[in-house]
């Protein structure tokens, strides 16, 4: 009995495994200048650049729609570093049909700790999102 169990659930797991994800072209990505890179202060009130230095994305087939799964790697550079210290990242994702009305959302709002010594800071962050057909996305920080 046990073993036909065994037998029958392998059968069920390894055809679940032929479903495998339509890899699509993904739709344009845009990362307007003002909304790519920005200067903030940290917790210590100190200027801190923050701006993107990488995206990676991977699209596939869902039903009608694209969905977008995103990495972007955040810099954070600062001039000085003789403390540790905090700088608030806020980055936002959205996705716009061809009329430029928004389908869809992501946000990430986070406090980015900058080691004691550490000039430059990267950190990668994770999305995803529906597009629509014909549409495309946008990305910022601030």
């Amino acid at each position: 009995m046990i073993r036909a169990f065994i037998i029958i659930s392998f059968l069920f797991f390894n055809g679940c495994s032929t479903f495998k994800k339509e890899v699509v072209e993904c739709p344009k990505l845009i990362a307007p200048k003002k909304a790519a890179e920005i200067i903030v202060n940290s917790e210590n009130n100190l200027p801190v650049y923050i701006g993107f230095r990488g995206v990676q994305k991977f699209c596939f087939k869902d039903g009608d729609d694209i969905k977008m799964d995103l990495s972007v790697n955040i810099r954070a550079i600062r001039n000085d570093a003789t403390e540790d210290d905090y700088v608030p990242v806020n980055i936002s994702i959205v996705s716009v049909d061809s009329n430029e009305k928004k389908f869809d959302r992501d946000e990430f709002n986070y406090s980015q700790f900058l080691l004691k010594g550490s000039k430059i800071v990267d950190r990668a962050t994770t999305f995803d999102l529906k597009v629509p057909a014909g549409g495309q996305v946008f990305l910022g920080v601030k």
